[in-house]
């Protein structure tokens, strides 16, 4: 049995040397960004595989990141690149592997790769970064909407454990410092909280169908805040390379909205009233705070009795107009973070290269 380690990135590739020491035999290791060989052998098979997601995908990233060019030229110009993507991994994804591993498997590359996979029978594991403070995903399934967690909450009733749960965050380095040191705004009284996120994201992207970047998110808080009696907080996702300047005028002449980049997000969990997101990991660690959260988009975590849901403007404004008739199940809420914390989610700790080692055997035997 031969395991691909398949790094997009070099800090991907840097992760996979050393998960290798841990197996040199079982751990091959490619990084083909800088790869020109390629093989025409794959055409045969083309016939047998679906590249329209990764270059649907290419194409709405590429619109929001660069410039909305008209969809047509892009088109065009990302099936050429995944038609390439492909004879490229073709050469490298071969069937003596059991199994592949990738970062989130949402983008283009890490699509292309995955159909090869399936072409040849192989299985496909994800990794991300994750969830919560100390923890990394790792699921042979998928990653966020994707994965593997339960979603019926008899699962959460009947699990228990009485470890204790973290009560601290990792605050997340920003691309732009000088955007989120800003001032502190005096925050309202009561509020409810609202984490952006980043529109090239494949969270927005593919797992949010009603809203579909945060200048709609804004619009939709905007909207709601003209009919109910509440104040809205939002905060711009530290990793997103993307400014505002408009919807901060809007919100300066607002009543009920305001911009607070300059308060650690945590804070702004623990003071809120509750937090409303599309499927930000904000939203799990919000429950960690005994929040109420409401999603907008597909999540794992959007699941009766830990979280509500919100497909549209009115199913949202139903939702908030009953938030005090909410009631917070916080054993059920508990039991899922727990079940996340210590049987789902992998530490970063001195055992992760052995953790991931292990799962790895286990999925592939």
């Amino acid at each position: 049995m031969k395991v691909l380690l398949f790094a997009i990135r070099s800090s991907h590739k840097k992760f996979f040397i050393e998960l290798k020491k841990e197996d040199s035999n079982l751990f091959d290791i490619v990084f083909p960004k800088y790869r020109f060989v390629f093989t025409l052998r794959g055409l045969k098979d083309l016939k047998h595989i679906n590249l329209e997601p990764a270059i649907t995908f290419a194409v709405e990233e590429f619109r929001i990141k660069v410039i909305p060019l008209p969809k047509v030229i892009l088109n065009l110009y990302f099936r050429s690149l995944a038609l390439f993507y492909y004879l490229v991994y073709y050469s490298v994804i071969d069937k003596k592997y059991s199994a592949i591993l990738l970062w989130n498997g949402g983008k283009c590359r890490q699509r292309v790769a995955i159909e090869i996979a399936k072409l040849h029978g192989i299985k496909t594991i994800f990794f991300e970064n994750g969830l919560l403070p100390n923890r990394l995903v790792l699921d042979n399934n998928g990653i966020n909407a994707d994965n593997s967690v339960p979603r019926d909450r008899v699962f959460f009733e009947n699990y228990h454990n009485n470890l204790s749960l973290p009560n601290s965050l990792i605050p997340r380095r920003p691309k732009n410092q000088k955007k989120f040191q800003t001032s502190l705004v005096s925050l309202p009284e009561s509020f409810i909280f609202v984490p952006f996120q980043v529109d090239s994201d494949t969270q927005i992207i593919t797992n949010s169908k009603w809203i579909k970047d945060m200048r709609q998110l804004f619009d939709t808080i905007e909207q709601l805040s003209k009919v109910v009696s509440l104040k809205f907080v939002l905060k711009e996702h530290p990793s997103s390379s993307r400014n505002y300047p408009d919807l901060h005028k809007r919100a300066d002449i607002s009543d009920n909205i305001s911009f607070a980049n300059g308060y650690p997000t945590q804070e702004l969990i623990e003071r809120s009233l509750a937090v409303i997101t599309i499927n930000s990991t904000v939203g799990v660690e919000s429950l960690l705070f005994k929040k109420r959260v409401v999603v907008l988009g597909d999540a794992f975590y959007r699941i009766d009795g830990i979280t509500k849901g919100a497909d549209n403007q009115i199913e949202l404004q139903k939702v908030i107009e009953n938030l005090d008739s909410w009631i917070f199940e916080e054993e059920l809420v508990n039991n899922f973070l727990k079940y996340l914390y210590y049987d789902y989610l992998i530490p970063k700790d001195e055992h992760l290269y052995q953790n991931f080692y292990k799962f790895i055997k286990r999925v592939i035997l």
